[in-house]
This record gives C-alpha cells, structure tokens and sequence, in this order.
C-alpha cells in the first residue's frame, strides 16, 4: 500500500513554493533572511511530520518560533551571565 499522504518534508517543499511570489518581491536581503527562516523549519521536520497536523504551514511556523525562542532564551542567559560576572567582578575591585 501506498502513502495517502505526502511525506511532510515534500508538504514543507510544496508550502515553500506557494510562497514564492511573495518572496520574489522582497529585497535581497529579506529574500536571503526569509530563506534562512523556512530552512530553519527544516530542523523539526520528524517532529512536524509525527504532530499529523492538517495544515502544513502552522508546522512551519511553530517551528520557526520554537527556535527564535531557543535562541532568544539563550541569549538571555548569556546576557543574564554577563551581567553577573561583571557586577561580581566590580564588587571584587572595589
């Protein structure tokens, strides 16, 4: 028997490709960071595809979001370490 569905990775190529024109009228720069963002998605793939969620595109973009708030969250730590470091750092000159 064969697949009734497509594999979601093909989803995620055919969703991609609906996009097109909206990313043939962005500038250089938004195309190449618009690019990175759908490729981000990619990371999740197996989770996306074992959600089963109808709609392909809110798999996309929990995923893209997911990561932003990773590396958000990440930043934020280090951001947090910094500022610790150096306040410890400046208490200990004092």
């Amino acid at each position: 028997m064969g697949r009734t569905i497509p594999s979601f990775r093909l989803a995620c190529m055919a969703e991609e490709l609906r996009w097109r024109k909206f990313r043939s009228r962005l500038s250089k720069d938004d195309r190449k960071n618009f690019d990175e963002m759908f490729s981000t998605s990619r990371l999740y793939n197996s989770a996306c595809a074992n959600s089963a969620r109808p709609i392909v595109l809110e798999c996309i973009l929990m995923s893209i979001i997911l990561n932003d708030f990773k590396r958000l969250t990440d930043l934020m730590k280090k951001s947090t370490n910094r500022n610790t470091v150096t306040q410890s750092h400046s208490k200990e000159t004092r």
